[in-house]
């Protein structure tokens, strides 16, 4: 039993050493593996940081020698790591321990918080665009793409990021954005109605003469989006003729060529203009641009042009002066039918021919070279000279010339206007002879008015004389009516010798020079009314006072003498007024005379300034005074009427242009 226990325990315990030796060997067996495994995890080990070191070399290399500007900050916001483009961007150093957060734009602080928390909720933040002072004052534009760094335990311990410099970009896009801006306010307040349609010919801007044109109730707002292929159709019968209109639009559309200076026709009478612009971009189609003009003035004003130029070109044809127009070489290029005429020359015979050599006389040729010089300096005269027409006969002519020139404003030539004044000279000719001779007639008539004064004086003086002698010798024996009739021969006599004298001031007047010095009228008219020494019952009336002129002052004497004494002579109330006037009226000093005698009645008022004339009640006129005033005037260039009716007194008035 105990043998049999014995057996049992050493079969149990060979058992026990047996399975033994088996987990030793499995033992060691699994240690080698296990060690070979930690000697292959070694050199992996090495290799991965051999990798690593290479990964972060090639890294490191690569971020530095980016263009961009790469960073590495702790959460603070200090950097940890800076490429140069970095530093170069910020304008200092990771050593230099400026913080980021205070290097970004003051007006763009305000996005910092929500971007560090997109950056931190998510890891990445992509595409932020932010502004950054730099060291030197400058203003940044950058866009960032950052992402945050973990450690084994996937907590954040730092923020990587490239931040590409963005500030020229930004520029060009706020330039290209203000150009935008000013096109489209250009494009909105533009004359021409315009409409911006995209590939689908959906609206992507219009303005308001567009909607204008065609009658359309909204704004340039509310249209952007809105389709235009049905609009042709829609707006057709705003014109003429809406079939063609329709058919134009579908045929521009279909072609995609640019059409420019369409004209169309609206029903209410209006022209408008039309292009049509397709619009591609690096050769794929972009859309179209349609430009609407009102052109119904110009076009009525073309219209007017043309039927101008078809009036003057009838006109210049047919007119009654020749027209020549030469090159600069004094070619003859164009001439019309009445050149023809007073040339004696064709048209065929005229142009291509210099004018100089085929009509002027060889004395006068000089002086078309004067003009020819004149007109390349842009100068235009008149000037006349002597031409031999084709049948030899020399004629005067009259020529106003003027430059021409191109559209570049280059002088090409000059076109000139020929007038034949042939008998208009033989005319002046006989006008300078007949003037010779009606001079030395005047001058003659002069001599013989005084001799006649003298002559006719001195035989006046003689009867006078008698007269008196007559009257002493018979004093005691003559009758009241013998008397009376000596008295009247003497009171004739006087008469005579006034009338003489009166004719001798009046031829005198013409040959007498105009004396021109500051004259004081209110003093002059004084001492008028002193000499005349009119009589008690008459009252003269200065209204208000009177100017200091330049004028002859003898001259002037005589006007207001004869017009105050012409008052004096026709009044015929007991108590006479001669009111003396003055104003300055439209440029003229403006005069006038007034009395309440009797009048004159509306028949003579022209005849009374006449030589001679008087009127017939008066025997006392010499009827000379009137036209010694109105000769004297006429030397001022000045006007004289009468102001009256028979009865109610007369008004003289005259006026003096004022001199500037």
């Amino acid at each position: 039993m105990i043998d049999d226990k014995i057996a049992a325990y050493e079969d149990a315990l060979g058992k026990e050493r047996e399975a033994r030796k088996k987990a030793e060997r499995l033992l060691e067996e699994k240690a080698w593996e296990l060690l070979q495994k930690e000697q292959e995890l070694r050199i992996a080990n090495l290799q991965l940081a051999e990798l690593h070191q290479q990964t972060t070399a090639e890294r490191d290399g690569v971020f530095e020698n980016i263009n961009d500007s790469y960073v590495v900050m702790d959460l603070d916001g200090f950097p940890i790591k800076m490429n140069t483009a970095a530093e170069q961007f910020l304008g200092f150093t990771v050593q230099d321990r400026v913080n980021l957060n205070t290097v970004v734009h003051k007006n763009d602080m305000q996005h910092i918080p929500k971007a560090f928390q997109v950056l931190y909720t998510k890891g990445v933040i992509t595409n932020f665009k932010t502004r950054f002072l730099n060291a030197a004052g400058e203003i940044k534009q950058g866009q960032i793409n950052a992402s945050i760094i973990y450690d084994g335990n996937g907590k954040a311990i730092a923020a990587q990021g490239i931040v590409r410099d963005i500030t020229q970009e930004a520029l060009v896009a706020r330039q290209l954005k203000q150009s935008q801006n000013r096109l489209a306010t250009l494009i909105l307040n533009m004359e021409s109605g315009v409409l911006l349609e995209d590939e689908n010919r959906d609206i992507v801007l219009t303005n308001k003469q567009f909607c204008s044109f065609f009658s359309i109730p909204s704004t340039p707002e509310q249209l952007v989006g809105i389709n235009c292929k049905d609009a042709a159709e829609q707006s057709k019968n705003l014109f003429k003729d809406p079939t063609a209109f329709v058919a134009r639009i579908n045929e521009l559309v279909a072609l995609k060529v640019q059409a420019l200076g369409d004209e169309i026709t609206m029903l209410d009478g209006r022209i408008l203009e039309r292009d049509f612009v397709p619009i591609f971009e690096k050769k794929l189609f972009k859309g179209f641009m349609w430009a609407y003009r009102d052109v119904t003035i110009r076009r009525k004003y073309r219209e007017s042009i043309d039927a101008q130029r078809q009036k003057y070109s009838s006109i210049i044809a047919n007119m009654n002066l020749g027209l020549i127009e030469v090159d600069a070489a004094n070619v003859i290029l164009m001439v019309n039918q009445r050149m023809e005429a007073i040339s004696g020359y064709t048209r065929a015979e005229l142009i291509g021919n210099k004018a100089k050599e085929l009509l002027l006389l060889p004395e006068d040729k000089a002086i078309i070279e004067k003009e020819i010089a004149l007109r390349k300096e842009g100068k235009s005269n008149s000037y006349e000279v002597r031409v031999r027409r084709k049948d030899r006969t020399i004629r005067h002519w009259l020529i106003s010339g003027a430059p021409q020139y191109d559209i570049g404003g280059t002088n090409t030539g000059s076109i000139g206007i020929h007038l034949d004044i042939t008998e208009f000279k033989n005319l002046q000719v006989q006008k300078d002879s007949l003037f010779k001779r009606l001079e030395q007639s005047n001058k003659e008539l002069q001599e013989y008015a005084h001799v006649v004064s003298h002559d006719l004086k001195s035989p006046l003086r003689n009867i006078s004389a008698l007269v008196h002698w007559v009257k002493e010798d018979i004093q005691n024996e003559v009758t009241a009516q013998t008397y009376s009739h000596l008295e009247m021969i003497n009171s004739t006599l006087e008469h005579m010798e006034t009338l003489i004298a009166n004719v001798l001031v009046y031829s005198s007047l013409s040959e007498q020079p105009l004396i021109t010095e500051p004259v004081d009228l209110d003093k002059l008219l004084h001492e008028v009314v002193t000499l005349t020494q009119a009589p008690p019952y008459i009252t003269i009336v200065f209204k208000r006072s009177f100017p200091v002129l330049n004028v002859d002052a003898v001259k002037m004497r005589q006007v207001f003498q004869n017009l105050i004494d012409n008052a004096i002579r026709y009044s015929d109330k007991s108590a006479g007024i001669v009111e003396l006037d003055y104003a300055l009226i439209k440029g003229n000093h403006a005069f006038s005379v007034k009395d309440n005698g009797i009048g004159i009645d509306p028949a003579y008022h022209e005849k009374i300034f006449k030589i001679f004339q008087t009127l017939a009640s008066n025997k006392e006129s010499t009827g000379i005074g009137l036209s010694i005033v109105k000769k004297i005037l006429d030397f001022y260039n000045g006007k004289i009427w009468v102001e009256s009716t028979l009865g109610s007194g007369a008004t003289f008035c005259f006026t003096i242009p004022k001199l500037p």
